[in-house]
């Protein structure tokens, strides 16, 4: 049964187009995917079914009656002063409203105790309340703070003490609890380790009714929409019946269809152009004014086959990003015997880690958050300033190109083009046109560093080093924070590198991409196991049912 349908919808700021033509329609028990660049709109699209935002033109429908419950991205910015259990317990609208007229009720009992039509009408709320599940409300909140790992004693904390994350996760918690009809969830994984994310997605599976999803999460899409509407650059929207990876394949077969489409077009006219030139140069020469003639009519005819002709295929813009190598390297590149970090008390954050990595390894490292991982990186890349023993050998000529996961800047009042150019020894004129590369133009290379997000901080450090030459590339969380696209062009320029990579990531697209090796911390012990995310799933699910 049709249950949300968006016609024709656009919507102008003033300040340029967002997207002019976005139609979809959704069914009960049916997914769907809005993708494209940051900035095209998708985040407007989920207010405006909302009914936070009205549309410019076109219009949205819902079935009568329809439940909705939205997860905005900016939920970590709301105040309120009330504890956590309260907010919650928000999500129960029509339970909260029967609660409320027993407890007017119980107050005019008191003092009408033998008011028989007040007792009966008391008994059939309480009934009602009962029936709507209103004494189950404790543990349905309780069941959602397990599944997302949200310690208990939080619900009584007020809302407005939490961090940015924990808000975000209550808020998720708030949206599941609700049981809408349909499901509006703009970045729903943000602040989720992947044990969080694998939850989040079997109770989604469960879910009965429709869904509309913004993410940056690959993975995720592929596991949980049927459908995909990519909005491009011409703000137009396109549905694709298929979840992000089968997007992704029809999306290359169309343009390369439209530029076959296109070259035989344009063949077609050239053949008719040519055509009618030797016609009217035959009428000249023969004094002819019917071959002239008939070779203007042919001339006309290719005139308006080129303005109905489809314009020419162009790909999306991307970033010029491709790695220096150093092509000599060590036969092993990392080596760790018995590494052990504590903290400044001196609790292990992990203990006798021995671990080889070879030259032209890819390796992930995963883990949940808090186990260690950054602090092994630091650990093999000097920066370690917490008590470490045991050996790191780096071979000697391995030469590392790292990004950090937390970016930041010695001197933050710098402007992007004074600190680029003092980073990478460039001329003015050089490090604009790198930048430019990069999508930062002429009044962004002013921006204060500490001013910039954090996909604009990523990009800077990558453009910082793809001017040095390396042959071992070591990655933190590399995608976080950073839109589809430019992920998209990550990956081709990490395809194209010969060298060796590490990385830590919670991204389980990118690790199945690029990971032949798996270092997994756990316990504050390390086990590797060969292949990519999805091989590791399948060798953990492997050992699970043997045990059985």
């Amino acid at each position: 049964m049709l249950i949300l349908d968006v016609n024709k919808i656009a919507k102008n700021f003033g300040y340029g187009s967002l997207f002019k033509d976005v139609s979809f329609t959704l069914n009960e028990g049916e997914s769907l995917a809005i993708v494209g660049p940051n900035g095209c709109g998708k985040s407007t699209i989920l207010k405006i079914i909302v009914g936070l935002e009205t549309p410019d033109k076109g219009e949205v429908h819902l079935k009568k009656g329809t439940k909705i419950a939205y997860l905005d991205q900016l939920a970590s910015n709301t105040e309120d002063n009330r504890s956590v259990y309260e907010i919650l317990k928000d999500a129960f609208v029509e339970i909260n409203s029967v609660e409320k007229k027993i407890k007017d009720y119980e107050k005019r009992i008191h003092k009408e105790s033998d008011n028989q039509a007040l007792l009966e009408k008391y008994c059939s709320l309480i009934e009602k309340f009962n029936s709507m599940g209103g004494y189950d409300i404790d543990f349905k909140i309780y069941a959602v703070m397990n599944g997302l790992e949200l310690d208990s004693k939080l619900l009584t904390q007020s809302y407005t003490t939490l961090s940015g994350g924990e808000k975000t996760l209550i808020e998720l918690a708030k949206v599941l609890l609700t049981k809408p009809d349909l499901l509006i969830l703009d970045e729903p994984t943000n602040h989720l380790d992947l044990k969080r994310v694998e939850w989040l997605e079997s109770y989604i599976k469960s879910f009965k009714g429709a869904s509309v999803i913004v993410s940056h999460d690959r993975y995720f899409l592929d596991k949980m929409v049927h459908q995909i509407l990519a909005v491009g650059d011409d703000g137009i929207g396109h549905v694709y019946a298929t979840n992000y990876s089968g997007y992704l394949v029809q999306r290359e077969i169309e343009f390369e269809k439209r530029v076959a489409q296109y070259d035989d077009e344009q063949e077609a006219i050239k053949q008719l152009e040519t055509k009618a030139k030797e016609f009217m140069n035959l009428g000249m020469g023969r004094n002819s004014s019917s071959l002239t003639k008939q070779g203007k009519t042919l001339w006309e005819r290719a005139q308006r086959m080129r303005k109905q002709a489809i314009q020419k295929p162009v790909e999306t813009k991307k970033l010029n990003m491709s790695f220096q190598e150093e092509n000599k390297t060590s036969k092993k590149v990392i080596t760790t015997k018995g590494l052990t970090v504590k903290t400044k008390e001196g609790k292990s954050i992990f203990e006798d880690v021995n671990v080889e990595i070879y030259a032209h390894e890819r390796v992930a490292i995963l883990g949940e958050n808090g186990c260690g991982k950054s602090t092994f990186v630091k650990t093999i890349m000097g920066e370690q300033s917490l008590p470490v023993m045991g050996e790191v050998y780096v071979g000697p000529s391995v030469k590392i190109g790292y990004i950090p996961q937390i970016i930041e800047f010695k001197e933050e009042n710098q402007t992007l083009l004074e600190y680029f150019h003092k980073a990478v020894g460039l001329s003015e004129q050089n490090c604009r046109s790198i930048l430019s590369g990069f999508k930062f133009y002429a009044e962004d290379v002013s921006k204060r560093v500490k001013n910039l997000s954090g996909g604009e901080k990523m990009k800077v450090k990558m453009a910082e080093l793809l001017q040095q030459e390396v042959n071992t590339l070591i990655f933190d969380e590399p995608t976080n924070h950073i839109d589809i696209p430019t992920k998209e062009v990550l990956e081709e320029a990490l395809e194209g590198f010969n060298g060796t990579l590490i990385f830590i990531s919670h991204d389980r697209f990118f690790m199945n991409k690029f990971a032949d090796k798996m270092i997994v911390f756990q316990d504050g012990r390390v086990k590797e196991y060969l292949g990519n995310y999805d091989d590791y799933k399948n060798t953990l699910n492997s050992c699970e049912n043997r045990k059985l």
